[in-house]
């Protein structure tokens, strides 16, 4: 009874062994196979794109203004106006303080009628002098030169003693030839030449008094424009820059901002102090610091984008204007200046930006879906499907990010199918099937039963029910 039993249990192994080495239609089936088809990982690929990609290099920095000026007083006075204040729009020679003007009134009447007393001196008429002054300046020309020789001959105490000396000379020539023919004496003869020669004296006294007093006249003159400036100097206005920025060719489209006052009215204040901050707020400089590593990269004239927190996805579009020529050796890194154009004056100087500076915008590079990268223990690698087996590239490089993809760089081939899905399961040289991804999948409408919802082989229904079914 035993023997039997075992008789047919080893009739019932044989029987199983025998399947597993028959199939359908006494079809043999490869054990290999059926053994890889086991282990193989189920997986979904893309192919590894080549496209166009703009290289940037990301830095971060503080906006500032094209020109920021603290503007102080020229000289020591009381306040009696102050015409702006902060968040004031101002242009190239506006009014800012006014100090008050009664000394400096006082000092420009007592330099002016000085130098009117000297040009009656000389006299010649204010138009006469202003017009030698602007002909030749205060140079020693104006002083020695043949115009102040045309004018001392006109200066009346200059006349008055030629006129005295020529008749003296008149009176030696008549005194000699009347000597010459025994008409007169010796000592009429010595009289008439110290006359003379005292003549000649006073007149050459009185040029070169004229000529001192054309002197006298000059300083006077440059003391009355020097009593004008200071009179003007109590009117602290706005600056006019030389410097101005990219496209702005006319001042006049030049303004600035008030950023602080520190002065009141009533208030005195000395020579130099402090009186208004001013920004100009359009354009902006961007300075920032960039690694030394991109010194080759960035140029003047390339173009940059610029965010900031205060307007989230807005870009402003800007330019590098400046690169400072030497690198920082604290940090490793060299300045750089962008100019961003503020029309609208949202951005505000002394503000926090970042900037993406365009270095190149016609880079070629490999691109690949974003969920192919793999990174673990700081390692960044990607799978690829080589002949049914996933094949790892190792140490690759990530760059610029795109919707749905990223750029990388490394050792990788012209052409592969990259895993997209089933990474976490790979290893070098693991099987794999590739499956294709995933679809949504539609809802039908209301009231209506899904495809296939009564039917048996409905791919929703779970294998052992539709086993079931079929028995």
């Amino acid at each position: 009874m035993i023997g039997s039993l075992w008789i047919d249990r080893g009739r019932w192994v044989v029987a199983v062994l025998g399947l597993a080495v028959c199939g359908c239609g006494g079809k043999p089936v490869a054990t290999a196979e059926v053994k890889k088809a086991d282990r193989a990982v189920p997986v979904t690929v893309a192919r590894l794109e080549r496209r166009v990609v703009e290289r940037t290099v990301d830095v971060i920095g503080t906006l500032r203004g094209w020109e920021q000026v603290t503007v102080g007083a020229k000289r020591t006075g009381r306040v009696v106006k102050v015409d702006h204040d902060i968040g004031d729009r101002v242009r190239p020679g506006e009014p800012l303080v006014e100090l008050d003007p009664v000394d400096a009134r006082l000092a420009v009447d007592q330099a002016e009628s000085k130098y009117l007393g000297e040009l009656v001196k000389l006299g010649i008429t204010r138009r006469q002098a202003e017009e030698f002054v602007k002909k030749y300046g205060v140079s020693e020309e104006l002083l020695m030169g043949h115009v102040a020789d045309e004018a001392i001959t006109r200066v009346p105490s200059v006349i008055q003693k030629r006129v005295t000396l020529e008749k003296a000379e008149q009176d030696l020539r008549r005194q000699r030839a009347l000597n010459s023919r025994g008409a007169g004496t010796a000592q009429e003869l010595e009289d008439s030449e110290s006359q003379a020669r005292t003549s000649q004296a006073n007149y050459d006294d009185a040029v070169h008094t004229a000529r001192t007093v054309i002197a006298t006249a000059v300083a006077a003159k440059v003391a009355l424009e020097q009593a004008r400036q200071e009179l003007k100097d109590t009117i602290v206005t706005v600056p006019s820059p030389h410097l101005l920025p990219p496209g702005v060719d006319d001042l006049g489209r030049i303004t600035y901002g008030v950023t602080r006052r520190q002065t009141s009215e009533g208030q005195m204040i000395k020579e130099g102090e402090a009186v208004v901050e001013l920004v100009v707020e359009d354009p902006l400089r961007l300075w920032c610091q960039v690694p030394e590593q991109y010194v080759g990269d960035v140029k003047i004239g390339q173009k940059a984008r610029i965010t900031t927190r205060a307007y989230d996805g807005k870009v402003f579009e800007g330019e590098v204007s400046r690169i400072n020529p030497s690198v920082d050796p604290a940090n490793r890194t060299f300045q750089v200046e962008t100019v961003v154009s503020n029309t609208r004056r949202l951005l505000r100087p002394g503000g926090f930006a970042r900037a993406s500076i365009v270095v190149d915008s016609h880079a070629r590079a490999a691109v690949v879906p974003i969920e192919s990268i793999v990174r673990f223990a700081g390692v960044t690698k990607i799978f690829i499907v080589d002949g049914g087996f996933a094949r790892v590239i190792g140490d690759v490089k990530t760059g610029r990010e795109g919707r749905g993809w990223i750029e990388i760089s490394g050792k990788l081939p012209e052409t592969a199918e990259v895993v997209t899905s089933g990474q976490t399961r790979l290893a070098d040289g693991t099987p794999v099937v590739v499956r294709e991804p995933e679809r949504k999948r539609t809802s039908p409408p209301a009231g209506q039963p899904p495809a296939n919802a009564g039917s048996p082989e409905s791919p929703g229904r779970p294998a052992a029910v539709q086993e079931a079914d079929r028995r």
